[in-house]
């Protein structure tokens, strides 16, 4: 099974911390090494425990999920921050991915749900609780259409790898490409399909038919 994923918890319920303590305290596959009760301690828990995975509340009284994400993310690039809250909205869920979330959970997911899209992150995938992937293909779906068919047949397939969740380095082994090429082939599909994250991409191939939602990491509800 591999080591046990550290993970640091924000929540500002402490109602909710204790039930993740409870949940995790001999879970074979996970090892809460630390909490926070406010986006405003992100940073310094961080710094603390260095987790491998940050599972984040939005709704919090001083500073937001998704303040916190985009400072954290921002500090530490490789930071992996998985979104755990009661909202599913589109504005919700856009929101905190841009901040640099890696995957987004709704609430009411058990420990192995958890643990698997906690993994599924730390591998570069994007864990979604199907009510958010629901929301995602909306935001694409509403959107107005663009010269989303114009791709080049090498377009197509990096999309496609980005769909499996490789990094740049992994796509530009697989394409014989340079990570900078592969920046400005993502950059030149964004601005082809008037998008920016890579979210937005892969949603956006998924409303064209060139990405399977199949091939998204996903998780339960």
């Amino acid at each position: 099974m591999g080591a046990r994923i550290r993970l640091l918890v924000v929540d500002d319920d402490a109602a909710v911390r204790q039930a993740y303590r409870t949940m995790f305290a001999q879970h074979p596959a996970v090892i809460l090494v630390g909490e926070a009760s406010d986006g405003s301690e992100v940073t310094a828990a961080y710094a603390r425990t260095r987790p491998d995975v940050v599972l984040m509340d939005l709704q919090m009284p001083v500073v937001s999920g998704v303040a916190a994400t985009r400072e954290l993310c921002g500090r530490w690039p490789d930071a992996t921050v998985v979104v755990m809250t009661t909202f599913s909205t589109r504005d919700h869920v856009v929101a905190a991915l841009r901040a640099g979330a890696s995957g987004y959970l709704v609430k009411g997911v058990n420990a192995t749900g958890i643990a698997v899209a906690l993994r599924q992150a730390i591998a570069g995938e994007m864990p979604l609780s199907s009510a958010v992937r629901r929301e995602l293909v909306s935001t694409v779906m509403t959107a107005p259409e663009s010269a989303g068919h114009t791709l080049t047949p090498r377009e197509v397939e990096l999309v496609r790898w980005l769909a499996h969740g490789l990094s740049n380095a992994q796509i530009a082994t697989r394409m014989h490409l340079s990570e900078g090429s592969v920046k400005q082939y993502v950059a030149r599909i964004g601005d082809k399909w008037g998008v920016r994250a890579r979210t937005q991409i892969l949603i956006r191939g998924i409303q064209l038919g060139i990405v399977d939602p199949d091939t998204l990491s996903s998780s339960p509800s």
